[in-house]
């Protein structure tokens, strides 16, 4: 007897995971055929079983109607699949979650991005970082694991598995798959299952990760020539610098706008010679870079700036979190003539933080920072450098010896 019907479309990984979790656990349920997405969701018996027109959507035999993918394969799955343990129970309630929001969400973003459904923008880069850190947890993790949470098939295999054959599908190339060892592991090991074969079939592979390219612009057609070419007169004889005045454009180009960071009143404080400065001197003792700097500082035309990662608790191996800070630097670089930076990773894998300090043109950091369109995930304070635990915080970022909360400086990046 069928548990119920599912409203689906075959490439959505949400009903493939369901469809799949039914098939392994023994459950029957029944697919509704010929299901248009955009037109069949929106007639009044869809919106009447399930007002917000989504899906996948389930009707219960009992006549209950869900349409939440986690309440779905909650009703869907056989007991074993959740877990014999409380313990194993709330493993596989976050696997599942993480399928959904950390390896699923990125690649959705990432698609709308490059198909045109959200204006493109660098943001790409970072949803394609989170989707990279979020691989090599899971890589992380499978490396002594044949399955995620117990020795047998969970749900959570089966949910993780099917976002994973979506994003191999389009998204993650043969040179990402290459570093993702124990995953691939594991995924053939899921997919081969003959009852979830059975659902998904064969898994394709993307060579290579596609890139936005941006639409071409279109060709302007050339005004016709006129009839008949009126003579022209003579001419005062020119300074040489306009003797190639046929080759200027008829329509002057529009002036770029200019930094308002560029109005500020002059510094005598110059940012770059500092960055030589830096760059060539030990940071700290006599003749070091701190001490040309407290020489040289102008705190009426500059500010300092602590900066520390809001969502520290998401970080995993610090290699990763270090590849973070780069991406920020490269989000960074309109900014590059008006900014310096130095940032960290503090502590362990799994336990570890970001952050560092920076030097800023102006008394704001928000005019030079906003250029990186994640630059709402870090929290700033104002260095005071009377202040001596400010300066002391300061000279170690800059240093890199910080330490925070007994985390010791890992691995670090400049902006200069």
């Amino acid at each position: 007897m069928s548990a119920g019907k599912l409203w689906t479309i075959p490439a959505q990984p949400q009903g493939q995971t369901i469809r799949a979790v039914a098939a392994f656990g023994g459950v029957q349920i029944e697919t509704v055929p010929n299901f248009e997405l955009y037109k069949d969701n929106k007639k009044p018996d869809y919106l009447a079983k399930f007002p917000l027109g989504k899906i996948p959507g389930f009707e219960t035999a009992s006549g209950l109607c869900l349409s939440e993918t986690s309440a779905i394969l909650r009703y869907a799955k056989s007991s074993p699949l959740l877990g014999s343990t409380p313990d194993e129970e709330a493993q596989v309630d976050q696997w599942v979650s993480f399928s959904e929001n950390e390896i699923f969400s990125n690649g959705r973003i990432i698609n709308n991005l490059l198909n045109g459904n959200l204006p493109y923008n660098k943001i790409d880069n970072f949803y394609r970082e989170r989707n990279t850190r979020a691989l090599q947890y899971l890589e992380s993790h499978l490396a002594t694991r044949t399955y995620l949470v117990s020795e047998r098939i969970t749900l959570a295999d089966i949910s993780v598995a099917s976002v994973l054959k979506s994003g191999f599908q389009w998204l993650i190339g043969a040179s990402e798959r290459a570093t993702i060892p124990n995953t691939m592991r594991f995924y053939e090991t899921i997919t081969n299952q003959p009852a979830i074969k059975s659902i998904w079939g064969e898994s394709t592979y993307v060579d290579k990760s596609p890139q936005y390219v941006p639409p071409a612009k279109p060709k302007k057609e050339k005004e016709a020539a006129p009839a008949a070419a009126a003579v022209p007169k003579p001419k005062p004889a020119k300074k040489e610098a306009d003797d190639d005045e046929e080759d200027e454009p008829l329509v002057p180009e529009e002036p770029k706008a200019k930094n308002p960071l560029d109005d500020l009143p002059k510094s005598n404080f110059n940012l770059e010679q500092w960055k030589r400065e830096y760059s060539n001197r030990d940071t700290r003792g006599a003749g070091g870079s701190l001490e040309w700097f407290y020489q040289n500082f102008d705190k009426e035309g500059f500010s300092l700036w602590k900066c520390k990662f809001k969502y520290n608790e998401e970080l995993t191996l610090t290699f990763m979190s270090s590849n973070q800070i780069g991406g920020f630097f490269n989000r960074l670089e309109a900014s590059r003539k008006y900014l310096f930076g130095s940032m960290g990773v503090l502590g362990e894998p799994n336990s570890s933080v970001i952050a560092g300090a920076f030097i800023c043109r102006g008394p704001d950091f928000k005019p030079v920072i906003d250029v990186a369109p994640d630059w709402e995930s870090y929290d700033f304070e104002p260095v005071n450098l009377e202040n001596e635990a400010d300066k002391a915080y300061f000279e170690a970022a800059l240093a890199w010896d910080l330490e925070i909360d007994g985390k010791k400086w890992a691995d670090g990046k400049n902006f200069k």
